[in-house]
């Protein structure tokens, strides 16, 4: 009996995942929608989605922080929202989350963004293509002013709907801004007691294996638009995850590259500049918790 006990203890421990260790934050991250914390640029970044992100962690917080350039992707995530995914077992389950903003409803004038196919965009000057980023630019700041609401999902509690400049009794915070060189960022700090095995890491938790993960959600296609050879996209899998009661998790990196963040542009983008707006994207991103 004793045999076996010892043995059953040594296979479980050997299940537990192990990835390279990740970020250790020395000092809190003020949560403000400010890259400022951050490293510049961002450690990680992904191009089909146009978002650099990064993540660290402290014994009791996770720190989660996103960040895009692109205009037609800042919109996507505040009409249509960002959800980050957590999963403590270093997998791609999707059951612990954040979800902020919260979908955006309200409709715009169709006047906004009118397209009558992908091929509109080809043989305009620069001047054009300014102006048009530049009003896109405007439609985002003005979108900012409905993204006030976030939820939780699969939390050991606070799993509810809460306005942004409330405080949950989780301690679980998030924001997002608009920064001087136009590029949307998103922070949030979630404590382990939370989500985790326990309230705070100790050193055997160094490289424990999280996984995160940021989900867009397609804005819908203009009618009469051409998609340019792409659907209006789902979730790569997985179905949209609810509000109210339910919600998304996020980490975030920021955006690596100089300028303008926003990432390289597909020939499709180039003829349309509200093009990466149309798909849906899943980042999946694995990292070993850090611990000095």
């Amino acid at each position: 009996m004793v045999i076996s006990s010892i043995a059953c203890k040594s296979s479980k421990h050997s299940s537990i995942k192990r990835a390279k260790v990740g970020i250790w934050q020395a000092q809190p991250i003020t949560i403000d929608g400010s890259n400022k914390d951050w490293p510049s640029p961002y450690p990680e970044y992904d191009d089909k989605a146009q978002i650099g992100y990064a993540v660290s962690n402290d014994k009791d917080n996770l720190y989660i922080t996103v960040e895009t350039g692109d205009p037609a992707t800042q919109l996507k995530i505040i009409k249509e929202g960002l959800t980050v995914w957590i999963d403590r077992k270093g997998e791609k389950n999707e059951l612990t989350a954040i979800n902020f903003p919260i979908p955006d409803n309200t409709k715009e004038s169709s006047s906004t963004h009118q397209s009558s196919g992908s091929g509109q965009y080809q043989g305009q000057s620069s001047a054009q293509q300014q102006k048009q980023r530049m009003d896109l630019e405007d439609r985002v700041k003005k979108a900012m002013e409905g993204a006030n609401q976030y939820s939780l999902q699969g939390f050991k509690s606070c799993n509810l709907q809460f306005p942004i400049m409330e405080n949950d009794t989780c301690g679980i915070k998030v924001r997002m801004a608009i920064d001087e060189d136009n590029e949307l960022v998103w922070e949030a700090v979630v404590p382990f007691k939370t989500f985790y095995f326990k309230p705070e890491l100790t050193r055997p938790d160094r490289g424990r294996a999280v996984s995160v993960c940021f989900e867009t959600i397609a804005m819908k296609r203009p009618a009469g638009q051409g998609n340019g050879g792409h659907s209006n996209g789902g979730s790569s899998g997985g179905m949209r995850p609810s509000f109210g009661m339910g919600g998304g998790m996020g980490m975030g990196m920021r955006m690596g590259g100089g300028g303008n963040r926003g990432g390289s542009r597909n020939n499709n983008q180039a003829n349309d500049p509200m093009e990466s707006a149309y798909k849906s994207t899943k980042t999946w991103k694995q990292f070993g918790l850090a611990f000095q």
